[in-house]
């Protein structure tokens, strides 16, 4: 295996272009970008609370979007002194820029004001005081008299001394914070802490000290100004006062599409800055002796798949938290391989430096995305340990533009490759750690994933694995970066998320926007053509194609970008217009239907109230109740009674799950159901393990204490036949007790909204104590039934038995029928000849018998 040497970068001593001092100093320029960009975000939001805010609150709102904006600049202004090499050039743009930094201090002193309960009214003059002086610098600006051509110069930029117009506005600020604001704040700190969020007051304060520690820059001391860092309490007082007024962090990122409009913001920003960087940036001295082809093919198409999935996915639904954080993956694995690009082609290594490293600042928060979009996907909360690698993902990202993040280089046939260092490492560390976590949640959780989201799962694990083995060649192992491929992973992780998230308006928006997208593709494709011959003189074929590709392909995205996002609302319009159509063309034909549908519902209605009737109550009951509206008790002279419990069900029920339980009880009681319909009983109740049935009512008949016994027969016989399957099974069984007795009763519906069948009278009670005083396995039953069925059944005198309040009652064991009557050997079946006698005994037939039948 070939060694390839480690070679180290070194920041070359004496005068340097312009183009090259501008990549050197982008790491101390960098924080002030990300100032700027997160000043004129919250500025929009709090400028929208300024339109459709109340009354008593626009000033507060104006003051702080002012704040917002004013800060932003501050940081855009640090950044150009870090980055402009050039002394007249950066006066000039000091000059311009501070006509939008001088309103912070009033704006600021105002918020102040507004926090203290408007009780400090010294705020409240102090920030005319500095409106004043603001209007002095705007003077002093426009009659050429703002900013100095002499520079301090340090390491970390050139900064212009300010003119007499200048310092006051300069010197109010900080000297207000220390003798003004902070003793209102300690004296009014009460009030503050009850009507607002800490993360406000926090922020107020570090906005003032970050902006004071400037001063040392600007009196010439070697100090890297705090003003760099100005959105960490940006963030900060955004935070409160979402918190504390108008709208939560959830709404302004997802509801009112925030997240979108950020990410697409800044991305387009990119996009442009890419385009016109090939386009002015690259000659044709890049493409000498570089690696471009075929190496710098795979991570083109990975950063546009990546890019554009992002756009699709976003536009798809914007206001959902997965494509939103699907398209943030996206993008941040684009930025990843974007760095890729530039290490083929024949640049200086510190313009190649710097790019990973501004995209090493994006992509050192994927981690925390990538964990995020996972626990989303498989609709669980964000677990406690995403806060640590939230923490790995900030210091890794501020180390991003340090010396630390790579330690010299590698040249490789294919294209250089940085060599890692500690923050790198850091990077994957976070990401391994996060990968780690996630399938061992996913183990854990497998069975209730569903397919779309071992769908993203996949794609983040592919992407990892294509990383980790990144690493070998940053390490000296010469192996092509497997990483400029992401456009798989990236592709499978759009397709996972289309699928599994719903697209709002789905239809006519996305076909709308796709087709001014298409218009403004084939525009640039007919640009490019025209524009190809101009650079095929100073580009060979293949040359020319890949820097055409580069400009254009940037373009494109903008292109579909832009299409989404401004043509989404009209979209949305429209799809609102169509189904409001629909609905109108659809509410015709509902009217016409409309008598149809009531009628059939009507009918369907009856008849299922009919049916969850009959299930309640007997038909002649049932039918009475439905005429009349009630239903009159009636007294009823001769009815059997039977009552049924389960021995032991304590002690086997508490050996059993719940759901087991109930599933054993309803296959008993459903078997009872299907033997009493059998028999002419009506079912009456079940009370936990008991039940209760009767024959006799509500239609009177002289057999009732007959087809009891029967019933009787069937439903132990079924009883032994479960024990006996169980007890084969070695599982737990029931064994049930069984009593009847023959007597008068009163019967009636009770209840007005649920309706209850029911029976009272002594002969309830009596059959109640016929089951309790039998034997498990057996049928128990009075003297008074007795007498009716003892012609028919084999019959065991038992005795006077003690019944509880009932004193001593002669009590029989029915066994089964007599054989003279049985169609088989047990007992259990009655024979034709039964059943002429019985069919005699129902029609009201009289039968005298001479004695017992032997048999």
């Amino acid at each position: 295996m070939l060694s390839y040497p480690l070679q180290f970068f070194a920041i070359p001593e004496g005068p340097v272009s312009n183009w090259d001092y501008f990549w050197y100093q982008i790491p101390y320029g960098a924080p002030g970008i990300l100032t700027f960009l997160v000043g004129i975000f919250l500025s929009y939001f709090s400028f929208q609370k300024f339109r459709s805010g109340s009354e008593e609150n626009r000033l507060f709102h104006a003051n702080l979007t002012i704040s917002f904006i004013s800060f932003g600049f501050v940081g855009l202004v640090l950044s150009l002194r870090a980055w402009i090499q050039d002394v007249e050039v950066l006066v000039f743009w000091n000059d311009i820029l501070y006509f939008f930094v001088a309103p912070l201090a009033p704006s600021a002193f105002y918020l102040a004001y507004h926090m203290t309960g408007k009780k400090s009214k010294l705020l409240l003059y102090y920030s005319y005081i500095c409106w004043a002086a603001s209007f002095v610098l705007y003077l002093g600006i426009l009659l050429g008299k703002g900013f100095e051509t002499n520079v301090f110069e340090f390491t970390f930029g050139k900064y212009p001394r300010g003119s007499a117009f200048i310092r006051p506005w300069g010197i109010l600020a900080p000297l207000g914070y220390f003798f003004l604001i902070l003793p209102s704040f300690i004296k009014h700190y009460s009030h503050i802490r009850s009507n607002y969020h800490l993360s406000l007051f926090h922020g107020v304060n570090l906005l003032f000290l970050l902006t004071t520690s400037n001063a040392p820059s600007i009196l010439g001391l070697k100090v890297y100004p705090g003003g760099f860092f100005l959105f960490i309490p940006m963030l900060l007082i955004a935070y409160g006062v979402f918190r504390s007024d108008f709208f939560d962090v959830n709404q302004l990122l997802f509801q009112k599409n925030g997240m979108f409009y950020f990410l697409f913001g800044l991305l387009s920003f990119v996009l442009i800055f890419i385009s016109f960087g090939v386009s002015f940036g690259l000659s044709p001295l890049s493409y000498e002796a570089s690696k471009w082809y075929p190496w710098g093919i795979p991570p083109v198409i990975s950063v546009f798949a990546s890019v554009f999935l992002s756009i699709i996915v976003a536009g798809a639904n914007p206001s959902a938290r997965l494509n939103q954080l699907c398209a943030f993956a996206l993008i941040l694995t684009g930025f990843y391989v974007m760095q890729s690009v530039p290490l083929k082609l024949n640049l200086s290594y510190v313009v190649q430096l710097r790019i990973s490293q501004l995209t090493f600042l994006a992509f050192a928060f994927a981690p925390s995305i990538m964990v995020r979009l996972v626990f989303e996907a498989i609709a669980k909360k964000n677990p406690s340990w995403l806060k640590y690698v939230d923490i790995l993902c900030v210091i890794a990202a501020l180390l991003s533009p340090s010396p630390w993040l790579f330690v010299g280089f590698y040249e490789y046939p294919w294209s250089r490759v940085h060599h890692g260092g500690p923050a790198e490492a850091l990077i994957g560390f976070n990401g391994f750690i996060a990968l780690v976590l996630i399938l061992i949640t996913f183990f854990k959780h497998r069975e209730y994933i569903n397919g779309a989201s071992r769908w993203i799962i996949g794609s983040f694990m592919l992407s990892a694995v294509l990383l980790l083995f990144a690493l070998l060649p940053s390490h000296g192992i010469p192996l092509f970066p497997l990483s400029d491929f992401q456009f798989v992973p990236a592709t499978i992780l759009g397709y996972a998320v289309l699928k599994h998230g719903a697209l709002s308006l789905e239809g006519r928006t996305i076909q709308l926007s796709q087709k001014l997208a298409n218009l403004g593709l084939v525009t640039m494709g007919i640009a490019a053509i025209l524009y190809f011959p101009l650079i095929r003189d100073h580009y060979g074929i293949g040359e020319s194609a890949f820097h055409l590709m580069m400009i254009v392909l940037p373009l494109i995205l903008f292109n579909y970008l832009v299409i989404y996002i401004m043509s989404r609302p009209l979209a949305e319009e429209l799809d609102i217009s169509y189904f409001l159509l629909d609905l109108e063309k659809q509410k015709a034909d509902e009217e016409r239907e409309k008598a149809l549908i009531a009628q059939d519902k009507a009918e369907e209605a009856r008849e299922e109230s009919e049916k969850l009737l009959l299930n309640i109550l007997p038909l002649k009951v049932a039918q009475e109740l439905k005429d009349k509206g009630s239903v009159t008790p009636a007294r009823y002279e001769n009815v059997t009674v039977l009552f049924t419990d389960f021995k032991g069900f304590t002690k086997v029920a508490e050996g059993m799950e719940e759901q087991t339980l109930v599933e054993e009880l309803d296959a008993c009681f459903t078997q009872f159901d299907e033997i009493i319909l059998r028999n002419n009983l009506e079912k009456l109740k079940t009370i936990g393990d008991s039940y209760m049935c009767a024959g006799g009512l509500p239609v009177s008949n002289r057999t009732n204490a007959i087809d009891a016994c029967l019933a009787a027969l069937e439903v132990q016989s079924f009883m032994n036949q479960l024990k006996e399957i169980k007890s084969a099974l070695n599982l737990p069984f029931w064994e049930l007790r069984l009593g009847i007795h023959t007597g008068p009763v009163v019967a009636g519906v009770v209840g007005r909204f649920k309706f209850a069948y029911d029976i009272w009278g002594d002969t309830v009670n009596t059959a109640s104590r016929m089951e309790s005083g039998g034997e498990a396995g057996k049928i128990n039953i009075s003297k008074e039934t007795y007498e009716l069925v003892k012609y028919f059944f084999v019959t065991e005198y038992r005795g006077k038995i003690h019944g509880k309040n009932k004193g001593d009652l002669d009590m029989y064991f029915v066994h089964r029928l007599r054989p003279r009557y049985s169609q088989d050997e047990d007992g259990k079946a009655p024979n034709q000849v039964f059943r002429e006698v019985y069919s005699k005994l129902h029609e009201g037939a009289v039968v005298r018998w001479k004695n017992l039948p032997d048999s």
